[in-house]
C-alpha cells in the first residue's frame, strides 16, 4: 500500500492485463507530425516521457482532423512502424499502451478525408464553411463500424494493449445518442435505444474483430451541458447498455464543437476542480459494473485519491495535468507533491494548437519537444559562477535549472519576499493554480542549490566584488501610468496591491483596464462583495486571451451580476481618487463616481538592471520584461526565457 495515496496508487487487474496505478494518461493531440499524417520522432518522445513518469495507461489521439495520428489500415505496412513504435516506447516506460479512436462526422473535415463529404446522423449545411452533411444510411453505418474495427485490429497487430473508442463530446458517436443532433425518424432516432444502435453496433463490431483479450474503453459525455443535449439521466441508461460489453466507461462532459460547452470538456479556471466527477459518481451510483474512470479539471493527488477513497470513480484520467509535469505519478507516488509542476488550466495547450497549430504547455517548456530538449540539455562543459537578479517566475526557473545543471547560483531579489507579480495569488482563490505555480517555483529553487538572497540589491560592484561569470537579469516589470490626470494620487492603487486593501475599497470599485490582470482583478472583487466596473478603451476585453480561456471568463462574468464592463471608453481624468471622467469614440463624456478607483493598465519594462548591469560580466543574459522595447511577457512566456538562459549558459 502506498503511504501517500493508497488508493490512487493501488494496482489492479483486468483480464489478466495489470494496471500499476488508477491514474490513466487521457488522450491529447499535438502536432508532431508529418505531411501523411505520421508521427515525427518527437511525437514518439512526448508519449515515451509520459510513460516514463508512472502512469497506468499511455494513450495516443487518432480521429478525422488534419491534427491527428492518421490510423490508415489500407496501408498497414506504411503505418505499422510507426504505432509499432510508439507501443514500444510507452511499454519501455512501463505503461499499458492504449489508443484512442475517432470519427468527427458532421464536424470532419474534408481535407482530412480525401475532399469527401462529411457524414452525420442528420443533413445539415455548415455556414460556417460552406460544407453540407450528408445524412447516413445503414450502408454507411456498417462502414464506419468496419473502419472502426479494422483501426483496432491495426492497434493489436502493433502491439497495443487496449483502444478507447470515442463516443463523447459531439463527436459521430456521441452525435446518434445525443438528441441535440440526432433527429432522425428511423430506426436510429427517438427512443434512447433508437440512438444507442449505431454506438453499439461500432462497440460489438471491434469486439468481434479484435477478441475479448484486448481492452476497449469506451469515452461517453455525462451530460452534454446543454438544454436539449444529452442529460445524465439517459446518460446512466446508456452507459448501463454498453456495461460488459467494454472494459472502461470513460465519463466526461460537455461538447467540443460548441464554444460553450467546451470549456465544460476541458474546465478552464473559473470553474471547480473536478468539475465533471459528479457524472462518473452518477454512472458508479446507478451499478455499472464496469470500471468507471472520470476525467476534467483533477491536478492534484489530494483530489484525485479524494475521488477514489469516496468511490466515485475507479480511475482518474488525466490530460492537461500530465503535460504539465508527466512525472506527476512518479513524484506524488513517493510524497514529492512539492516538485510537481502544476498545471494553471489556462488551455494554451490546447487553443494554441487549434489557432496556430502549435503545441505547447505554460509551464513545462519541453512539452511536445522532449527530444529537442534532451539533446540541449548536455552535460554543461565548464560550470560557472552565476548570478541571478530577480525573484519573479523568469528569476526562479533560471536559477532553479541552472543549479540542477551543476552550476554555482546565486539568486537575488530586492524585496523581502520571492514571487514577483504572483505574490498577489496569495490572497485570491480563483488563483489557486497560479499560486501552486508560485509555492512550486519557490520549492524548486530552494531545493536545487541555488543560494537565495532578500532585501539584496544588486550593483555592477556587487557582481565584480563576488566574482560572477555570468548574470540572467529577470528583474520583471512595472505597472504601466499613463499621464491620465489623477492616475498618481496615492488613493488610486493597482490592481495586485488591491488584494490587500479590500476593506479600504469601499462597495463600488472602477477597474481602468480590461486586459487579462484588470479582468480577472475584477472578477475576484466581485466575488468579494464589490460592485465592479471595467473601464475598457477598446472595443472588447481582455484581446490577449487564448479563445476558451476568455470563453470560460467570459461565462463566469455573465454568472456575476455585481460585475459590469464599459468598453470603447477612454480615461481622460481621475478627481478625488473616485470620480472618473472617461470619454467614448464619439467624444462625448461620461463622468462615473465610484468610491475606489484601481488599475491595470498594463505594465512595463523595468530597465534600470538592464541598463546598469549588462556589462558587468563577460556573459550576460537578459530575458522576461527588462529589455528596452520588449512588449511585457506573460507568465509563460518569462518563465520559458528564464529557462533558456540558465540552458544556454
Amino acid at each position: 500500500m502506498n503511504a501517500y495515496y493508497p488508493h490512487l496508487f493501488e494496482t489492479f487487474s483486468v483480464k489478466g492485463l495489470t494496471f500499476r496505478n488508477r491514474l490513466f494518461s487521457a488522450p491529447n493531440m499535438i502536432c508532431q507530425m508529418d505531411e501523411n499524417g505520421y508521427p515525427m520522432p518527437d511525437m514518439i518522445a512526448y508519449y515515451a516521457e509520459k510513460a516514463r513518469g508512472g502512469a497506468a495507461v499511455d494513450r495516443e489521439h487518432a480521429a478525422s482532423n488534419p491534427r491527428s495520428f492518421c490510423l490508415d489500415w489500407t496501408k498497414p505496412v506504411a503505418v505499422l512502424p510507426y504505432l509499432s513504435e510508439i507501443a514500444m516506447a510507452i511499454h519501455e516506460g512501463g505503461a499499458i499502451a492504449s489508443h484512442e479512436l475517432n470519427h468527427a462526422g458532421m464536424y470532419a473535415s474534408p481535407a482530412a478525408n480525401h475532399g469527401g463529404e462529411p457524414i452525420g446522423p442528420v443533413d445539415f449545411y455548415r455556414d460556417w464553411d460552406g460544407v453540407q452533411v450528408r445524412a447516413m444510411t445503414e450502408k454507411d453505418m456498417d462502414d464506419v463500424a468496419e473502419h472502426f474495427a479494422n483501426a483496432a485490429e491495426l492497434l493489436k497487430r502493433a502491439g497495443y494493449d487496449m483502444c478507447l473508442i470515442h463516443g463523447g463530446h459531439g463527436w459521430l458517436l456521441d452525435q446518434f445518442l445525443s438528441p441535440h443532433y440526432n433527429t432522425r425518424t428511423d430506426a436510429y432516432g427517438g427512443s434512447l435505444e433508437n440512438r444507442a444502435k449505431f454506438p453499439l453496433m461500432v462497440i460489438d463490431r471491434v469486439r468481434e474483430r479484435v477478441g475479448d483479450k484486448f481492452l476497449i474503453e469506451y469515452r461517453m459525455s455525462g451530460c452534454e451541458e446543454l438544454e436539449d443535449g444529452l442529460q445524465i439521466e439517459e446518460a446512466v441508461e446508456f452507459a448501463k447498455l454498453i456495461d460488459g460489453k467494454v472494459d472502461f466507461i470513460h465519463v466526461s462532459a460537455g461538447l467540443d464543437p460548441e464554444e460553450p460547452q467546451a470549456v465544460r470538456t476541458h474546465p478552464t479556471m473559473f470553474l471547480p476542480h473536478g468539475v465533471n466527477v459528479r457524472y462518473a459518481a452518477a454512472v458508479k451510483a446507478a451499478g455499472v459494473k464496469t470500471p468507471v474512470v472520470t476525467i476534467g479539471a483533477i491536478n492534484t493527488p489530494e483530489l484525485a485519491e479524494q475521488i477514489l477513497a469516496e468511490g466515485k470513480a475507479d480511475i482518474v484520467a488525466m490530460t492537461r495535468t500530465l503535460i504539465a509535469d508527466p512525472h506527476f505519478p512518479e513524484k506524488a507516488s513517493q510524497g514529492r507533491t512539492k516538485e510537481i509542476t502544476p498545471c494553471l488550466r489556462c488551455l494554451d495547450c490546447l487553443a494554441g494548437m487549434q489557432t496556430t497549430e502549435h503545441f505547447q504547455c505554460s509551464v513545462n517548456p519541453s512539452a511536445g519537444r522532449e527530444l529537442r530538449y534532451r539533446n540541449f540539455a548536455q552535460p554543461v562543459g565548464k560550470l560557472k559562477k552565476v548570478l541571478v537578479v530577480g525573484g519573479g517566475p523568469a528569476g526562479l526557473r533560471a536559477a532553479a535549472t541552472a543549479a540542477q545543471r551543476g552550476h554555482d547560483v546565486t539568486l537575488c531579489e530586492r524585496s523581502d519576499r520571492l514571487g514577483g507579480f504572483l505574490t498577489f495569488t496569495d490572497y485570491d482563490d480563483l488563483k489557486i493554480d497560479l499560486w501552486r505555480l508560485k509555492e512550486h517555483l519557490i520549492h524548486m529553487a530552494e531545493i536545487s542549490g541555488a543560494k537565495i538572497l532578500l532585501n539584496t540589491a544588486v550593483t555592477p560592484q556587487y557582481v565584480r566584488d563576488n566574482g560572477f561569470e555570468a548574470v540572467i537579469l529577470a528583474a520583471g516589470s512595472l505597472a504601466a501610468k499613463p499621464p491620465i490626470p489623477g492616475l498618481d494620487d496615492p488613493r488610486v492603487q493597482h490592481a495586485t496591491v488591491a488584494y490587500t486593501q479590500l476593506d479600504r475599497l469601499g462597495r463600488r470599485v472602477a477597474v481602468l483596464g480590461g486586459g487579462l490582470i484588470g479582468c480577472e482583478t475584477a472578477l475576484f472583487l466581485a466575488k468579494s462583495g464589490h460592485e465592479v466596473t471595467i473601464i475598457e478603451m477598446l472595443p472588447g476585453i481582455a484581446p490577449e486571451a487564448n479563445w476558451m480561456h476568455k470563453e470560460g471568463m467570459m461565462q463566469a462574468f455573465a454568472e456575476t451580476p455585481n460585475l459590469h464592463v464599459r468598453a470603447g471608453l477612454k480615461v481622460a481624468s481621475i478627481r478625488d481618487g473616485s470620480t472618473v471622467t472617461a470619454v467614448d469614440a464619439d467624444g462625448n463624456e461620461n463622468v462615473l463616481t465610484f468610491d475606489s478607483v484601481i488599475y491595470a493598465l498594463g505594465l512595463r519594462s523595468n530597465m534600470d538592471a538592464y541598463e546598469s548591469l549588462f556589462y558587468s560580466a563577460p556573459q550576460v543574459i537578459a530575458v522576461g520584461d527588462c529589455l528596452r522595447g520588449v512588449k511585457p511577457k506573460k507568465t509563460r512566456e518569462a518563465m520559458l526565457e528564464g529557462y533558456w538562459a540558465a540552458m544556454r549558459l
